[in-house]
Formats: structure tokens, sequence, C-alpha cells
């Protein structure tokens, strides 16, 4: 039995890149890439990273860092750890009472998260193992598919994606009806056999826009329509909405906690997002329950390429035929902080035998777009 944990220093970066397309969805614009990296390290120079969600607000970066450093930090610092799944729930609780002050349980649910990736990340090094060996998986290649396709140049971006190897794609939509149709019409007639397709409708309908849709997206055969309706829609709105498609409902980036058992009624696939809430810990729990449940697990990622692989390393832990959601939209973070960055084949990711999570940033070559580093420690 290996000895506690016991952290002497925490890390964050803060990395932003102006990108020339941006990224377009129901929500928002983003035209710049944002990244923020938490690194630990213990009494014995072990390391580890994380990967907080920072995409939206993209200013919300350096209040996240300033939660973890301030506030999160000295709970953690200098404490034995010997269970990192307890830490975080731990944590979780202390923060509790915080998060209800501050109307705040998003970004500091997204802290713990990024840190216990870190964690995770640390205690698989010190190992000398592959996270997913850690968790109780062996590395595979794991089926990945093309995310983050723009309203406007979706079927140019899927001809792109599939050259570069992947062979499932993922439309937004949630804009014009329209618009989005043809997209999917033209998607749809240059398919390959084997294939797949899904869209994201990124919360944009409520109820009797998407029952409209409904019948109009069942020629497209979907492999899934994520969040139709907004996450925290009323129960009876979900059911008549999954009774509506004929294609699985998805959902998940945006649910914490208890939702996911309320929310397993309905969803055919179950996407938390191991930088904004759960972390490893949390997001591995999910991902069992959901394949107990008979569902799909696939993680929801739009960051850099930490979370990116800590993403990964749970979906080859939690096991099922998922598969991991890959941003194609211009990113110049996403490898630059994860090298060597995985090569794709075939439809899927390679992912190494290498201890943790497999990747370290680039700190170097990445050193153009940091625009925040700080550090607290014992």
């Amino acid at each position: 039995m290996q000895a506690p944990i016991i952290i002497t220093r925490i890390e964050t970066f803060i990395y932003r890149a102006a990108v020339s397309k941006p990224v377009v969805s129901s929500l928002a614009t983003i035209g710049e890439r944002v990244a923020l990296l938490i690194r630990v390290e213990d009494t014995d120079g072990a390391f580890g990273w994380g990967e907080v969600y920072a995409t939206l607000p993209s200013h919300g970066a350096e209040h996240r860092a300033q939660i973890l450093h301030r506030t999160i930090a000295p709970m953690i610092i200098g404490k034995p750890i010997t269970d990192i799944a307890a830490c975080w729930q731990t944590l979780t609780l202390r923060m509790h009472s915080m998060s209800l002050q501050t109307g705040e349980p998003g970004p500091i649910g997204a802290v713990l998260a990024g840190l216990d990736c870190a964690l995770w990340d640390l205690q698989a090094r010190r190992s000398n193992l592959p996270l997913c060996r850690l968790l109780g998986a062996e590395p595979r290649d794991l089926p990945a598919y093309a995310s983050g396709l723009n309203p406007a140049d979706g079927p140019e971006v899927v001809r792109q994606s599939r050259a570069a190897g992947f062979q499932a794609f993922k439309q937004k939509i949630g804009f014009d009806d329209a618009a989005d149709l043809a997209n999917l019409a033209a998607i749809r007639q240059d398919m390959l056999v084997g294939e797949k397709l899904m869209v994201d409708v990124n919360q944009g309908w409520a109820l009797d826009h998407a029952l409209l849709m409904a019948p109009k997206l069942e020629r497209f055969d979907l492999a899934w329509v994520e969040e139709p309706l907004q996450a925290d829609r009323p129960a009876p709105e979900w059911q008549r909405c999954a009774q509506a498609f004929t294609s699985p409902l998805a959902g998940g980036e945006n649910l914490r906690a208890d939702d996911f058992a309320q929310q397993m009624d309905w969803l055919g696939v179950v996407q938390p997002d191991v930088g904004k809430w759960g972390g490893v810990s949390g997001c591995l729990a999910v991902a069992r329950s959901a394949l107990a449940a008979g569902r799909m697990y696939c993680p929801h990622w739009l960051g850099a390429g930490i979370g990116l692989m800590a993403s990964a390393h749970v979906l080859l832990a939690g096991g099922g035929p998922g598969m991991l959601e890959v941003d194609v939209n211009d990113n110049p973070l996403r490898e630059l902080l994860a090298q060597p960055f995985p090569l794709l084949h075939d439809g899927a990711l390679h992912i190494s035998t290498a201890a943790g999570i497999g990747v370290q940033p680039d700190l170097e070559r990445a050193s153009a777009w940091l625009v925040g580093h700080q550090q607290t420690s014992r």
C-alpha cells in the first residue's frame, strides 16, 4: 500500500489563444480558446496535471484560479490524502455552504473537479501506471468522434475530419431550422457505411420546438440528440421529449451529483464533464452507474488536451461502447498542452501505456499564450 499523498505545491496556468474561426453554438460565439491547468506536487516530487472547465465565460478562468489558491488550497496542502475519491467528497461537502452563499456551485465544482483529476494523475504517476490501469482497465484504442461542427461549414468540416481519420461526427444545431436541416442533409448524403452522425442543440429549444423538430430529424438516423432542452427543465418535459425522438437523448455536461440518477430515466447517453463536476472520482462513479442502467457513457469535453486525456482514461475505466469527444475546431492549445498528443487512426485515438494520463503540457512552446501563473506552497 502506498504512503499517503501530501501535497506541498499547487500551481495554476492560464492560457488564452485568439482564433480566426470562432466556435459557434446556440449559447455563444467563442473567439478565443482558454485553458486553466492545475499542477499538484507532493513531498516526493511526484506531480499530476488537471484541467478546469474555462470555456464559458472565457473571462472566468482567473476567478476560478483564485477560488483554488485562496480558498481550497489551504484545505489540502500538507494534509495526508489516502483516498482521492473521499478527498473530493470531503472538499465538496466543506465547500457546499460556500457554494450556496456565493451562488457559485459551478465555478467551485469545476475547481474541485480539476483538482481531483490532478490528484489522480499524480497517484498514477507515483504508481508508474497509466491512469486507466490504476482504475482497473487496460489501455486500448478509443473510438472518437469529431465534435464542435459549426453551422456555417459543418459539411465541409465533416469532410476534413473524415480525412483526418474520424468516422463519427456531431453537428451543432439549434439555430435556424432550415439551415440546420440543410446541413444534416448534406452531411448524411455523403456519409460512408459505418459512420455515425449526432446532433447537439446546446439547450437551444423549448419543449414545443423540440416536439416540432423531432419528426424532421428522423430521416437522418442520428446516434443521439444532445441537450434539446435546458438541463434543468422539469422531468415531464424531458420524458415527453424522449418519447418524441426516435434517437436516444444525450446530456450530462450541465448536471451534477444527484441529477444523474434522475435523468438516466430519459437519457440514453450520459455525458458528465471531468473539468466541470466530479473530476475522475465523480465521473467514474456516474459512468459505472450509467452502464449498469443500460445507458451509454460518452464523456463531454470542450477544452485543451489535459482534460481530454483525463476523459479518455475515465472512459476506459468505465468500460462500455462509448466514444471520446474530440473538438475539431481551431485550438492551438489542445495539442501543445498534452504532449505527446495521441494519434487518430481508423476512427480511434491511440491511448499509450505511459504513466498517469500519458501526456504533459509543453510549457516552453505554449509560453506565448500564458497569461497567468500562480502557485501556493507549503
